[in-house]
């Protein structure tokens, strides 16, 4: 795995499969944020994220029948959330901005059409929002967090939209596993993580 100096992880979702092309930006409490079709999550603070830590990932995706490899850098603190998510190639495929309650975000034009940047930054808070701000998130939306010892499931309608599987070094660090899938959007990721040391 590479290590990144200064961005961090990853997240899963390049290729979104309900997303449409976004390139402005997203302003707290908007219905715009999808973590599916139809089902809008407002977006959490920076500060609600349960980790604080920069992070390199490595990015296994099926999206159908077609694997693609990424490879993501994050950034979390207090004030602000940020994300890169380069290709195989090393290009910067996305680059995610949440701070001051706007969504900044950068789409390579070389994407394919249908990536989302508010569905990408939605799985993203699903993965590694604390749930207590995740259940307020969900309250208008129809939808409830189930957590496990070391799983998350999302359910919407009675029907599960997402389910993510951790195996981490440690609870209160990035560092490890985690098996995700987005049965709304219709991919799976697997995410090899490691938290950047100075």
């Amino acid at each position: 795995m590479q290590s990144w100096g200064n961005w961090l992880i990853g997240g899963l979702l390049l290729t979104l499969g309900g997303c449409v092309s976004d390139k402005n930006t997203a302003a707290t409490g908007e219905a715009g944020m999808l973590i599916g079709p139809h089902l809008p999550i407002r977006a959490i603070a920076p500060a609600e994220f349960e980790y604080r830590h920069q992070v390199t990932q490595v990015l296994s995706m099926r999206f159908g029948n077609q694997p693609i490899n990424l490879e993501a850098q994050l950034a979390m603190s207090k004030d602000e959330f940020r994300a890169i998510l380069l290709d195989s190639l090393g290009r910067r495929a996305v680059t995610l901005v949440w701070r001051d309650g706007k969504l900044e975000s950068q789409l390579a034009d070389w994407l394919p059409p249908g990536i989302r940047a508010d569905a990408i930054f939605a799985d993203m808070m699903v993965l590694y929002g604390q749930p207590t701000a995740l259940k307020a998130a969900l309250a208008d939306s129809g939808c409830t967090l189930e957590l496990g010892k070391n799983s998350r499931v999302l359910r919407c309608h009675d029907k599960d939209v997402l389910r993510a599987s951790y195996n981490l070094k440690s609870p209160k660090r990035l560092s490890g596993t985690v098996r995700y899938s987005n049965l709304a959007w219709g991919y799976e990721v697997d995410i090899e993580s490691a938290e950047v040391t100075r």
